[in-house]
């Protein structure tokens, strides 16, 4: 049986990680040494605020008033996403996250950052197949390359590869 969910909501979530995770990053650059980790947060801080730009414009960019028919499973899914994400509380979040951290902690919340932002994406990119594919898979590659970036733990600092 098919049962209505807010796609704005899905999107809105988005919008509110870029933001938060842009500020994670920031604050982790400058808990890094130059040449240990400090230039890679700063380029992906500044690919996330540059994607919660893109977010925010495709709010208004949404078809059928930002409504899709799915499953009640897959709604079922989805709420549990957004009601357990990271930020879910994003201040208590932020509170808990700006403590001190080493590379290695860094880089393990990283990783589960950017693994929820490309499950997001894959959310969206099925249920809004044609809401701006180009952005959306551009976005999309990006934060692949992110996790990559994070998930290559000894090679932070070779973020060459991360622009395009």
């Amino acid at each position: 049986m098919a049962v209505e969910f807010s796609a704005e909501k899905l999107l809105q979530v988005l919008v509110r990680n870029e933001a938060k995770v842009a500020e994670l990053y920031t604050n982790l650059a400058t808990q890094m040494e130059v040449g240990k980790g400090a230039n890679l947060f700063q380029l992906l801080a500044e690919d996330e605020k540059r994607h919660e730009k893109i977010y925010s414009a495709l709010l208004e960019r949404l078809p059928d008033g930002g409504k899709a028919e799915v499953t009640e499973e897959d709604m079922a899914y989805l709420e549990s996403l957004m009601e357990n994400d990271m930020f879910a509380d994003a201040e208590q979040s932020m509170e808990k996250i700006k403590g001190k951290y080493t590379k290695d902690e860094a880089l393990e919340i990283a990783e589960k950052v950017e693994r929820d932002g490309i499950m997001y994406i894959y959310e969206m990119q099925t249920l809004f197949p044609d809401l701006a594919p180009k952005e959306m898979k551009k976005i999309l590659n990006e934060e692949r390359k992110h996790l990559q970036a994070v998930l290559s733990r000894g090679m932070v600092d070779l973020v060459k590869y991360l622009r395009y």
